[in-house]
Order: structure tokens, then sequence, then C-alpha cells
């Protein structure tokens, strides 16, 4: 019985983590789609510079994803940090470098 309520206990953070990660990316597109559609300011200008701000948001990202690898190797012996590198630029660079390329097709070939 006790092996039956920890494996529903798993199911359940699995679904806490699914939620947190849906809700997450769901909150990032509204949040950008409101940016780059609605005007701002007395001139009623667009804000230009999405794909810094993706940067911005990627460079935080691996700076958090640092900090919660030093503190959680501490009580466990896990992967260096240097090891997620690659990925992590990779993730950064990438989608600023797609958004800079939607500039170049036609919104209707986005579509």
């Amino acid at each position: 019985m006790e092996g039956n309520a920890t494996g529903i206990g798993r199911v359940l953070v699995l679904a806490f983590y699914v939620a947190g990660i849906w809700s997450a990316y769901i909150s990032h597109g509204i949040l950008q789609e409101t940016l780059s559609t609605k005007r701002f300011g007395p001139d009623g200008k667009r804000f230009e510079h999405l794909s810094f701000l993706n940067l911005v948001q990627n460079v935080i990202c691996f700076l958090w994803s640092l900090i919660m690898i030093k503190l959680w190797s501490r009580s466990t012996r896990g992967a260096p940090w240097w090891s997620y590198w690659s990925a992590s630029i990779t993730n950064t660079i990438g989608p600023a470098m797609g958004i800079e390329a939607l500039k170049y097709i036609s919104y209707p070939a986005q579509a």
C-alpha cells in the first residue's frame, strides 16, 4: 500500500512541474505577444528590441540554473556546471536568432 502512495505522490509532483512549465510558456507567449503588437508611449511606438529581451531572459535563466546547480550539488554528486555550457549557449542564442530571422518572412508564410 505504501508503494502506491509513493507512486501517486510522484505523479502529483510531475503534474505540478508540468503545470508550472506550461503556465510559464503560456504567460511568456502572452507577454511577448503584448510587447510585439501593442503601441507604447505618447508617440505610439512598438517595442523593437524583442531579440535583446529574449537574450536577457535566457541569460537570467542560465544564471538561475547555475545557482540551483550550485545549491543542489552540495548534497548530491552531480555533473559539473560546465557540462551544461553548450546547451545553455544554444538555448540563449537560438531563440534570439529565430526572432531576428522572422523579420524577413512574411506573416502568411509564418502562419
